[in-house]
Order: C-alpha cells, then structure tokens, then sequence
C-alpha cells in the first residue's frame, strides 16, 4: 500500500512536471553558421534532455569497453577462488578420511587455483604430513610459521616434526615461538610441560602445571635438583602447599633442615605428616643418622605416639625391636600389624626372620608400593615421574590393609 501510494506520488510529480514545461511560453533560437533554428521552449527542453541521455549512454558504453578486461579477470578470478575452495574443502574432507592419495591431489589442485594462500598452505602441510612426506610437510609448516595470521600453525606442525625426528631442542625452539605466536595456549603449554619432563628441566615444568599433584611432585624433583638446602626447602614448601603431608615433599623438607642444621624443624615436619598419613618414607626420614639400633628403637615410641595403632606404626615399632634384639617385641608388633589386615609382605618378613627363615618364604598377599593412577603400574621407590607411562605426580602409596589395630 506504501509503495503504491510513493509511485501515485512519483507520478503526479512527473505529470505536473511535463504540464508546467508544456505551458512555458517562447521560442528558442539558435544560429549555427547561416543556419537558424527556431523551436518552442518545450521543444527545446525535450531536445537537451535527449542529447544529455544520449550523452550519459555513450560515456557508459566507453566505460565499459575500458573496464571490460578487469571485469574479466575479476570473472575469472571468482572462478579460480570458487574452484580453489572446493577443492580445500575435498581435501579437507580426504585428510579427515584418511585418504592421503585423494588429500594430496586436493592440496595440489588447489595450489593451481589459490596459489600460496594461507589454506592451500595449509591443506598441502597436512596431506603431506598424512601421507609420510616428512620433508614436504616441514617445509609448508615453514611457509605457514612465516605467515602473520599462521603463524601458531607453522610452529605447531614444525614442533610435531621435531618430536618424532626426537630433535628436542628444535621442538623446544618452535613451542616457544608458538607461544609468542598465541600467547596462553593450553596446548603450547601441554608440549612445553612435556619437553621439560623429557629434559628433566624440573624446575622449569612446575611452572607449567597448576595440576596440585604434579606441582607437588615436580616441586620434590626441582627440590632435588636445587644448588642449596635453601632452595631445596622453597621447593619443599611449594610441594606441603600443593599437597599437604605429601610423604616426599616432607621428607626433602627434613632433609633441607637437617642440612641447614635445623633437626628439630626437620623431625616436627616429620612428625606432623606422620600424624595424618604415615608412611615408610616417613619413618626412615625420622631417625637420626648413625643412631645405634637401641636408639632406634626407643627413638620410634616418639614417633608411633602421634599416630598409635596404625598399621605403619606397627611396622615401624617391629622393624627397630628387631634390630634391636627385642625379639618379643618384634613378634607382638608384627603380629598386630598382621591383624590390621596388611598382607603385603613386611610384617610376615619379619616374623621369618625371628625364626631363622629367608625373608620372602611365609605367604603374602597383594605388595605395598608406589602405585599410578594413569597406568597402574606399581613401582617400589617413588618417583616424580612414573618409569612406565612417564606422567608426573601420578605415583601414589598403596599398602593393602590400613586398619587401626
């Protein structure tokens, strides 16, 4: 209804307008030479209007012979563009496929179409890289890392390269430039954390994780690392802070402040993990070195007296009593750590030697030990890093049977 109204409008506008240059009065003269020509003034407006479109088609038509080239290379070049697309796109498709002979044939034909445009770049690196054109891939991922927009994609697929030719220091090179190129990546930060690890560059992972447990673990390992028991103890502390009564981290602890000559900080850190969580790295860390076996022995009281009852102070109290001679000390504790319901060995262990046996002949059940939690795989000594499957801070103690006697 609108644009109705708006043409009726239009229209009226026109008629008035034709009516009143209809009704001008006068003639027009004009002389060209020895010519005269007359002709009314509506006539002659009606003419100037006719020489002007004629005037306006003519400029048009000329424009378009001079534009006509570009015009068609720019058709040409929609063409190319169009064509270049779908190709990418087949070749993406091929690459999420698994088919390297169809991706590398879309990487090509592309690169006919879109030149060395990011994409094409891009496809070709990737179809390489699926097809084992190590060569060929590196050297598009190069050509990317070279691109402003690209160039966190280069240094990606360059540090790929690097890890499986295991050339660690280029692979180190590239992710810092990913960094650079996409500062706060969390994968940048994933492969930085483990080119560390590979390096055993401790100090330099725990500045890569916010995970509580690697920090703690990779805290004891850059702890062990340190040039001095100061250090030592910062890392120390950075591992309690992660993971409270974390049995490692207080035994570095203990060890920084015997070796800053602080024994009695050294033994209330022990004594205050082995309150909430004992465990046997705890209870070696606790005696005082070159202590007589008497003095052992008497010295685990103290330490048992936190925590009483519970199977690792059993163990503890029936391990010194044995060295110490107590036989039927030795056989009571052992006895009530059996009854807690532990089987792994270590209290039966001592029970054999009480008889004269071979450690390791009475019967056991499931072994005590540092247990990962990514693998499962159980190993006898703690480790920042698990020796099987390599993650940090996975290691955990596991002893069957923890009752209270």
């Amino acid at each position: 209804m609108l644009n109705a109204a708006k043409f009726l409008l239009l229209l009226a506008l026109l008629l008035a307008l034709a009516w009143w240059i209809g009704g001008m009065p006068g003639d027009v003269t004009a002389h060209a030479g020895d010519y005269v020509i007359t002709t009314s003034t509506p006539a002659a407006v009606l003419l100037l209007f006719i020489i002007a479109l004629l005037f306006t088609v003519v400029l048009r038509v000329l424009g378009s012979v001079y534009r006509a080239p570009k015009s068609v290379a720019a058709w040409r070049g929609a063409k190319r563009q169009a064509a270049g697309e779908v190709a990418t796109q087949r070749g993406l498709v091929a690459i999420a496929a698994g088919d390297a002979a169809a991706a590398r044939a879309e990487a090509k034909r592309a690169g006919k179409y879109l030149g060395e445009s990011p994409l094409a770049v891009l496809l070709r690196a990737e179809a390489a890289k699926l097809s084992g054109d190590v060569a060929g891939a590196k050297a598009a991922f190069k050509t990317l890392a070279a691109h402003k927009e690209m160039r966190f994609l280069g240094h990606r697929g360059l540090l790929d390269a690097s890890l499986g030719e295991a050339d660690h220091e280029a692979a180190r090179r590239h992710a810092a430039n990913a960094e650079d190129a996409y500062p706060g990546a969390a994968w940048t930060r994933a492969q930085r954390l483990t080119l560390a690890l590979k390096a055993r560059d401790y100090s330099t992972a725990l500045g890569l994780t916010r995970e509580k447990n690697e920090v703690a673990a990779l805290a004891v390992a850059a702890g062990g690392q340190a040039d001095n028991p100061r250090d030592a103890l910062r890392y120390a502390k950075i591992a309690t802070k992660a993971v409270p009564d974390f049995a490692p981290a207080v035994v570095a602890a203990a060890a920084a402040f015997r070796a800053l000559g602080k024994n009695r900080a050294a033994r209330k850190a022990v004594l205050g993990a082995w309150r909430g969580a004992p465990n046997p790295l705890l209870a070696a860390a606790w005696f005082v070195p070159g202590a007589t076996p008497l003095e052992r022995a008497q010295d685990a009281l103290e330490l048992v007296a936190v925590n009483p009852g519970h199977v690792e102070s059993e163990l503890v109290l029936a391990q010194t009593a044995l060295d110490a001679g107590l036989s039927a000390e030795a056989r009571r504790h052992a006895t009530a750590a059996i009854a807690t319901g532990l089987d792994d060995g270590r209290a039966q262990g001592i029970l054999d030697a009480l008889e004269g046996k071979p450690r390791g002949t009475g019967r056991s059940g499931g072994r005590s030990a540092w247990l990962c939690d990514a693998c499962h795989n159980a190993t006898a000594q703690w480790a920042a890093i698990c020796p099987a499957c390599e993650k940090p801070g996975t290691l955990h103690w596991r002893a069957p049977g923890t009752a209270l006697v």
